[in-house]
């Protein structure tokens, strides 16, 4: 098996990810140990060489091999936090303030609307509110009544059809 510098980085991440054979990390430690080692992968070969030599304890030494290696963690400064939580606040904010005027438009079309109850005329769009969607509903309802009744009609001439059909033949 042999690694080049083209297929070094798959062979990388199959030994993160505890993927790679026995002869495939062997091929690994050969390939760190050469000289030809891209310079965006020499990071690598302190940490292939701890490997290679059996994972030493290091816990006298106070350099690590790994530590010139890349990090790929990206920690959050206060100020990036303070940041992060203002733009939320605006966003909610902002989401509010839209939400509410969208109610607004929305009832803009029974301006003038008014109920009548017990006597008492009522123009509180707010207040009729209630009573409006009542009505809706029992338009839906009634709407939906309707359509039943007129399926069953379409049936109900479906079969006189049938019916006139087997009288003629």
């Amino acid at each position: 098996m042999e690694l080049t510098n083209k297929n070094i980085t798959d062979y990388i991440d199959r030994f993160m990810e505890g993927e790679t054979t026995n002869e495939e990390e062997q091929a690994i430690y050969r390939y760190f140990r050469s000289a030809d080692v891209p310079k965006h992968l020499e990071a690598y070969k302190p940490m292939f060489a701890w490997y290679e030599q059996g994972m030493p304890d290091k816990s006298s030494n106070r350099h690590r091999a790994d530590s010139d290696l890349p990090k790929k963690r990206f920690r959050f400064s206060i100020s990036w936090w303070k940041a992060g939580i203002a733009a939320l606040l605006v966003l909610a904010i902002g989401l509010g303030v839209v939400a509410t005027s969208g109610e607004e438009e929305a009832w803009a079309c029974y301006e003038g609307s008014y109920v009548e109850v017990h006597g008492k005329r009522i123009t509180d769009v707010e207040e009729i509110m209630p009573c409006i969607l009542a009505t809706l509903q029992q338009a839906d309802e009634i709407e939906r009544q309707i359509q039943q009744r007129m399926e069953l009609i379409k049936e109900s001439e479906k079969e006189v059809i049938e019916k006139e059909q087997m009288i003629n033949f």
